[in-house]
């Protein structure tokens, strides 16, 4: 019978925030003094974290200078999620391909130029979003699609859209306390390909959340498709990126590739699956979510199976880890 996985650990052995773990007394008298071009402080990056202590990171940063000028705190974060060394690993087969229902990338992307959205003025939020929305015209005929204002759509639509993982809305209570959900739903879009693969959040957590999805265990025509997507739109967007970290991302569990492979699995399918990556999750290797997101609760059978640390990871490799977690198995009789 399937069982409820635990709370996910991204990191080994968190039993407080990161943002409580690194920001000593020291630390804080001196950041607090500091503040980035932008006119933002560390209040503003810890502001989530000092709401909600349960969170597990606790900052956002609310420009890409952030990450210079409070480099002290963001530093200790982002190696907390460096990606480990898996190519010596035999123990990660633990998923049945045939219980695969499908395989999603995501990508994160925020514009040079832009502060990041839980800094962003209305007028900003807006402008960002006709540069984003003007760029998904690019993607036809390729990827066929539409974009609708979160503003025109009906509250009954969205709402079904949302659970579709076809839109977002302003649940989060991490985001909400780190203003990023701030004059809603002003300034937000999502671009839907008309066959439902592709999904553009415009101005959620960053700029752009880039999702694709393709039935089965398919991370590589997933990603070939990404890359195609990504192209065009680079060729219309200037993203923000750092010559050491990668491309910037709101989080800094993101950075880097900025890019999280998953597989939505069914356990009810293949029972043996569950012992397997419950103690892949414990070890902290694995992340096991709820199929409606992060911060939704688990229900049924249906999870979303990630690796939790991903800077310092290359694209191909992440793809090469995702294989690794595939067992060559049948189904049961």
């Amino acid at each position: 019978m399937f069982r409820y996985f635990r709370v996910a650990v991204l990191v080994e052995s968190i039993s407080v925030s990161l943002l409580s773990r690194y920001l000593t007394n020291a630390y804080s008298a001196e950041l607090s003094k500091r503040v980035t071009p932008n006119g933002f402080r560390l209040a503003d990056v810890i502001r989530s974290g000092r709401r909600y202590p349960d969170s597990l990171i606790g900052i956002y940063a609310p420009d890409f200078q952030s990450y210079g000028v409070f480099h002290e705190l963001f530093d200790h974060i982002v190696e907390s999620f460096q990606a480990p060394s898996l190519t010596h690993r035999t123990d990660l087969a633990c998923i049945n391909p045939a219980a695969v229902v499908s395989t999603r990338i995501r990508v994160a992307r925020n514009l040079a130029g832009h502060v990041f959205p839980a800094g962003m003025s209305k007028a900003e939020r807006i402008r960002v979003e006709e540069k984003i929305t003007h760029a998904c015209r690019s993607l036809a005929p390729h990827f066929d699609g539409s974009t609708a204002q979160f503003g025109d759509i009906p509250a009954s639509q969205l709402d079904a859209m949302i659970s579709e993982r076809l839109a977002f809305g302003p649940h989060d209570k991490y985001m909400a306390a780190a203003g990023i959900h701030a004059d809603w739903p002003a300034g937000r879009s999502v671009f839907n390909t008309h066959n439902r693969q592709l999904s553009i959040w415009i101005n959620e957590e960053d700029h752009l959340r880039v999702a694709l999805v393709l039935p089965g265990a398919s991370a590589a025509a997933c990603h070939a498709l990404m890359r195609q997507v990504m192209s065009l739109l680079a060729a219309q967007l200037d993203f923000c990126e750092d010559p050491q970290l990668g491309y910037l991302t709101s989080c800094p569990s993101n950075v880097g590739c900025a890019m999280r492979v998953s597989f939505r699995v069914d356990l009810r399918l293949d029972t043996s699956q569950q012992a397997p990556l419950e103690r892949l999750e414990a070890a902290g290797l694995i992340q096991v979510r709820s199929a409606q997101g992060e911060h939704s609760p688990r229900a049924g059978g249906l999870v979303d199976v990630s690796f939790g640390n991903r800077v310092g990871i290359s694209e191909t490799q992440m793809l090469r880890d995702m294989e690794l977690l595939l067992a060559m198995q049948k189904l049961p009789a």
